[in-house]
């Protein structure tokens, strides 16, 4: 991961820079929530040092629907096939995870929650191959490419990409609490699912028609179920977005030229760093980072999906 070389240091300047250069939906999405926020996450790479649960069960479950396809595109048989897929999630969960503590509000996402995921995933899968609608032409397919403007780089690691009834397709594996309406205004706008479609596009030299999303549904009380939706994109939006996204370079710039992250209130109530920008001062801000955080920079290119709760 190359990262930005900032042309002025003054705010907590005693920590060193991450910023990357090139950057996927992750980082820009941390600035569209907050700039401050964009600071704490991108620029300085902080994170909590201890991670909410839902992160562990849906990198845990990438891992599975990852290793699963690969497996089958190794020309394995379907019974290898689970059995890869399944040894490297769980041991990806003996690393990473482990079971909730009872009576907090995760506390059905267990380890034996993520084994009954995967085999709902493994049934849903099987039928797909049996069906032959969709083919998988990539899985996590690492990519970045230059916008129109010849300057900006935009990155990402796709899921898969797939040919579905012909046409070429991303698909976006997702772990949610929350379905209905709700979730499904989340579809468009929305910056991944935009930035994929033309990436992808970009890249393969072929239109893609927009994203296929699965989502991997567990609440307390329902699932493990797949609910599969569809979210298209056509040349007029893929074309607002680019024009949108240089510009939004503009003004990540001219924060990094004056050093100047503004903070965002609105958002404040919901944030993980919502202890450190309620301090007082910029050292006592700084003492809160040193105390709970950890300098554990973004880098797309290392890292499987996370759930979306």
């Amino acid at each position: 991961m190359e990262y930005v070389k900032p042309p002025l240091v003054k705010l907590m300047a005693k920590y060193q820079r991450y910023e990357p250069v090139v950057k996927d939906s992750t980082a820009i999405m941390s600035a569209k929530t907050c700039k401050r926020l964009y600071f704490l996450e991108r620029v300085l790479g902080f994170v909590p040092k201890e991670s909410q649960p839902y992160f562990s069960f849906g990198t845990c479950y990438h891992k599975f629907r990852e290793v699963l396809e690969k497996s089958h595109m190794e020309g394995k048989d379907e019974a290898t096939c689970l059995k890869e897929a399944l040894d490297a999630s769980g041991k990806l969960w003996k690393q990473i995870g482990s079971d909730p503590p009872v009576g907090t509000r995760w506390e059905f996402l267990t380890g034996k929650r993520l084994f009954a995921s995967c085999m709902e995933a493994f049934k849903w899968w099987q039928n797909e191959k049996k069906q032959g609608r969709i083919i998988v032409v990539a899985v996590e397919q690492i990519w970045q490419v230059f916008l129109k403007d010849g300057v900006t780089l935009i990155g990402g690691r796709a899921d898969q990409i797939t040919r579905f009834n012909g046409k070429l397709w991303g698909r976006d594996w997702k772990t949610s609490s929350k379905m209905g309406k709700f979730y499904e205004r989340t579809l468009e706008p929305n910056d991944q699912f935009t930035r994929y479609t033309l990436g992808e596009g970009k890249l393969k030299g072929e239109q893609i028609q927009g994203q296929l999303v699965e989502v991997m549904y567990n609440t307390a009380k329902e699932g493990p179920k797949i609910v599969p939706l569809i979210t298209s994109r056509t040349p007029e939006q893929l074309n607002d977005w680019e024009d949108n996204q240089i510009f939004y370079e503009k003004i990540l710039a001219l924060c990094r030229n004056e050093d100047m992250y503004p903070m965002e209130e609105k958002h404040c109530p919901f944030c993980r760093f919502h202890s450190v920008c309620k301090m007082p001062t910029e050292g006592a801000m700084m003492a809160q980072l040193d105390t709970n955080y950890v300098q554990k920079p973004w880098d797309f290119y290392k890292v499987n999906g996370e759930s979306e709760d």
